[in-house]
């Protein structure tokens, strides 16, 4: 039998997904695209884990392969059913997915993309049921429910998505995220397509539902002010590993790793007046298909010495176990944070 901590509904260890290069007429395999590299996180029942980085280092893979839309090379998935049972998500066959399929749900970035144009809204939030063997007569009610939680009019369920703004599509799939009842939402940058008026709306939804319903969120992102609001602890990744992990506030205030503090610092100051904190990242991301002996990080880090260079650093506790850190400097440099 599967054991976890009580209070974790997640708990990813060594989770990696490699895409193979083929080459040649025979297609023989020359190496691999390393898009996660040993990821390891828990997230606990009812709180909100934020996975933040640049374009590329590997979120949306890593929310994927938790869900098994892909499949992981390696890596052990352990997730708490709602009835309370464990299972290991990387192990599940086709058939028994099916079954815990209830229990995690998405919501997708594109709101235009991810609804079927010729279906209407009632069959669009339905599909789940009808997976799980709704009949016509319980779903129609369900949806219109569900309408209502998210802050539509019921009588829209008729509707084609090409009548709805890019705002009231977001709701109707977070309401169809919701209509099997999850235990975890995986938010997939939920806002990022949206205008700031309406991503302040759509994120103060998802805030309200997660207390009256007692979600719990795997939420990605890259707009550092929205994983602020939304989550209970961050983890930044980087080239497909997770180089810190902490308390949202403890790392905005307090960021030990080079990489933070600089996308810390990318975020502009709403005061005009407010000095601009400095630090920008040169270069660009390395080739993930490159193996990298030392920190993913060094060839951009200004920080970076020899030892970086040449011997990769583990995530390990600095000061208490909730804040960890993978940089061989994290002691000693003193990085600028958020006020």
């Amino acid at each position: 039998m599967l054991e976890m901590p009580d209070d974790l509904i997640l708990h990813v260890t060594g989770l990696k997904k490699y895409y193979p290069i083929t080459t040649g007429f025979l297609q023989k395999v020359s190496g691999y695209v390393r898009a996660v590299d040993d990821v390891n996180l828990s997230v606990p029942q009812g709180q909100s884990l934020g996975l933040v980085g640049e374009s590329g280092c590997g979120k949306t893979t890593t929310a994927r392969s938790i869900l098994r839309a892909i499949d992981p090379t390696e890596g052990e998935i352990y997730f708490r059913l709602s009835d309370g049972k464990i299972v290991d998500m990387s192990k599940l066959n086709a058939k028994q997915l099916k079954e815990v399929r209830s229990d995690i749900q998405m919501v997708f970035q594109d709101p235009f993309s991810s609804l079927n144009p010729r279906l209407p809204v009632l069959d669009i939030i339905a599909e789940p049921l009808k997976v799980q063997g709704w009949k016509r007569n319980k779903y129609e009610n369900r949806v219109s429910e569900l309408l209502q939680v998210v802050g539509l009019n019921s009588s829209y369920m008729r509707r084609y998505p090409h009548a709805f703004s890019g705002g009231q599509r977001q709701r109707i799939g977070i309401a169809r995220a919701l209509a099997v009842n999850p235990a975890l939402v995986v938010a997939d940058e939920p806002v990022s397509a949206l205008d700031v008026s309406v991503q302040a709306q759509i994120l103060n939804l998802i805030k309200e539902l997660q207390e009256e319903m007692g979600l719990t969120y795997l939420f990605i992102a890259h707009d550092l002010s929205v994983v602020r609001y939304i989550c209970d602890t961050v983890a930044v990744m980087y080239l497909g590993k997770i180089v810190e992990l902490a308390d949202t506030e403890d790392l905005f205030i307090n960021p030990l790793h080079p990489y933070t503090s600089a996308l810390l610092a990318a975020v502009p100051d709403a005061d005009p007046h407010q000095p601009w904190l400095g630090q920008t990242l040169s270069g660009e991301i390395p080739d993930a298909s490159t193996k990298i002996d030392g920190c993913p990080f060094a060839p951009r880090c200004e920080y970076a010495l020899d030892i970086c260079r040449k011997q990769a650093p583990l995530l390990n506790p600095m000061g208490d176990n909730e804040h960890t850190v993978a940089c061989h400097r994290a002691s000693e440099l003193e990085l600028k944070g958020v006020v």
